[in-house]
């Protein structure tokens, strides 16, 4: 008929052939549309930032930039910068799937990693034994901070010898953050107040000092210089007694000689004493020489004495 156009067969087969390529392509590509946003392999809100501490998975994130955020708040905890600091750990951050990965909160994710990470500063480090003791930004300042130590853990004086018991020097190294003390005198402060009593203890029928001592893990000399004016040799039921509180690992020796008369008669010879201290506690007294004799009078030949006449 006029007007009708009729395809032959083999020109219909070929264009159901053409729509039936480009249906499956649409359909190809919304199927890895949609596995692409599962997956988050598309840019955007899809993907978040993992964090990992030597290799393990520790925390998720929404973004790089917050997980910046949160190390560099692990590795300034007083909000103050206190140098160049680096993690003992290695830390990476890798972009993941949100779909496979939740993000935690800020308090969640800073709970898990100062768990994992421990921040390291380069500082002037005091080390006792092997040990670090505190570190001060520079030597000038750990310097003074061993004599301020010095000076409070023993008596006062000119004539006062004063050392360390153990090996003591200053080495620029890495240590913890919370080892880093800002001036020499914030350094004293914090070893003061560590070192102030900590608790009381009433005796008990059957203690002793050395118990009470051993207990509270304290030396005896220490548990006598924070009970100053009472007999450790005879603790009696119902005393109370302070226990000090920590120290660092340093023994201050000092050592002063004075003298002292050998009785309580006036006019009593003096005899020279030498007091060894222990963190400012006092721990043996020893005497110096010998204190000078009384010689006695004797008669002088030729004289006669009265009885009862005293011999000068």
């Amino acid at each position: 008929m006029p007007g009708n156009f009729i395809l032959p067969a083999e020109g219909l087969v070929r264009a159901l052939r053409r729509r039936l390529w480009i249906e499956r392509v649409i359909w190809l590509a919304l199927i890895g549309l949609l596995a692409a946003v599962h997956f988050g392999a598309l840019p955007g809100g899809r993907r978040v930032t993992l964090i990992a501490v030597n290799g393990d998975p520790v925390t998720v994130v929404a973004s790089r930039a917050d997980a910046r955020r949160l190390l560099d708040a692990l590795k300034s905890p007083s909000g103050e910068v206190i140098g160049d600091v680096t993690f003992a750990e290695k830390v990476a951050s890798h972009s993941v799937s949100a779909s496979r990965n939740p993000i935690q909160s800020d308090s969640e994710a800073m709970k898990a990693l100062a768990g994992r990470l421990h921040p390291m500063v380069q500082a002037a480090a005091i080390v006792a034994g092997g040990e670090v003791v505190l570190a001060l930004p520079n030597q000038q300042e750990a310097v003074k901070t061993l004599s301020a130590i010095l000076q409070r853990f023993s008596p006062p004086g000119d004539s006062v010898t004063r050392y360390f018991k153990e090996e003591v020097k200053v080495e620029t190294r890495s240590v913890p953050v919370g080892a880093l003390y800002p001036t020499a005198n914030a350094a004293l402060e914090r070893i003061i107040e560590a070192s102030r009593p900590k608790a009381e203890y009433e005796v008990r029928p059957g203690d002793s000092a050395w118990k009470i001592a051993q207990k509270y893990s304290v030396p005896l000399s220490r548990l006598g210089g924070a009970n100053p004016g009472m007999d450790l040799n005879r603790v009696r039921a119902g005393e109370r007694l302070k226990i000090p509180g920590e120290l660092p690992p340093i023994t201050i020796i000092a050592r002063k000689e004075i003298k002292e008369p050998i009785s309580d008669e006036p006019g009593a010879p003096t005899r020279k004493v030498r007091i060894s201290y222990e963190n400012g506690a006092e721990v043996s007294r020893q005497v110096i020489g010998r204190p000078p004799r009384r010689t006695a009078a004797f008669p002088r030949p030729g004289r006669r004495y009265n009885p009862g006449e005293i011999i000068r």
